[in-house]
């Protein structure tokens, strides 16, 4: 027949031994304690017990432990411990306790918690160094980036170039069309219209109303030719009073 009683309080003593500081007895009969559990840490982490991992479990030791499993629960954890951590804690305990039915557990249970507490706290500490590596980097490829300055751009900003614009190019539009035009040469006047050589000795046999004629006459008919001639302008006051011109031009010729 198993002792119970005796084989649960040579258990109880044996975890002070090895918890002496963790270990923390709350009543006798039935055997009910706590037990603070930390991750386990390096020599750089000893240093910063604020930052470890920790949680404390509660232990209750029924009449016929252990032929079956303790009762336990969460007392506290660190901050670092979120719900879903604590679950998973818990639900670790239960698949242990009941694979170690009709032993002695305790111990068992305690080591099992730590060693996920470690893991979890190596994990952790891994993707921060990670994470602080990335954003290193990127701050210096940051740093390294040639930087740009310029004007910021918003719809209201963007139209009213885009009508300054419109005006500059259409301004400049007209101004290159207005100075692209080319005026005929006196060479490429007459080129054009042959009758302008003889237009001047012609006119110096007629009165002013038959030269008006004339030169009308003349400009009609470059202009029916599709020339440039049409286009000239013929100042008649240059014709005026050439009477008393002393021209030495045989007109028989």
């Amino acid at each position: 027949m198993t002792d119970y009683a005796d084989e649960q309080a040579n258990e109880v003593e044996a975890l002070q031994s090895i918890y002496p500081d963790e270990f923390e007895e709350l009543c006798q009969s039935p055997w009910c304690f706590q037990i603070r559990i930390q991750a386990e840490a390096d020599g750089e982490e000893a240093e910063e017990e604020e930052e470890r991992y920790s949680i404390c479990l509660k232990f209750k030791l029924t009449a016929t432990y252990p032929d079956e499993v303790p009762e336990f629960s969460i007392v506290e954890s660190s901050e670092n411990l979120d719900d879903a951590k604590r679950e998973e804690v818990t639900q670790l305990l239960t698949e242990e306790a009941e694979s170690n039915v009709g032993m002695v557990m305790v111990f068992t249970l305690v080591s099992a918690t730590q060693e996920y507490l470690t893991k979890q706290q190596d994990d952790d500490k891994r993707r921060r160094e990670e994470e602080a590596k990335e954003l290193e980097e990127a701050e210096r490829r940051k740093a390294e980036a040639p930087v740009f300055f310029g004007t910021p751009v918003s719809v209201e900003s963007f139209l009213e170039w885009k009508k300054k614009f419109q005006e500059e190019k259409a301004g400049t539009r007209s101004v290159k069309s207005e100075t692209g035009k080319k005026k005929l040469s006196g060479k490429e006047l007459f080129e054009r219209d042959a009758t302008l050589s003889q237009s001047d000795i012609q006119l110096l046999d007629f009165d002013d109303d038959e030269a008006a004629a004339l030169t009308e006459s003349q400009t009609a008919g470059a202009g029916a030719d599709g020339g440039d001639a049409a286009d000239v302008d013929v100042d008649e006051s240059l014709f005026e009073d050439i009477d008393g011109l002393d021209l030495d031009i045989d007109l028989d010729d």
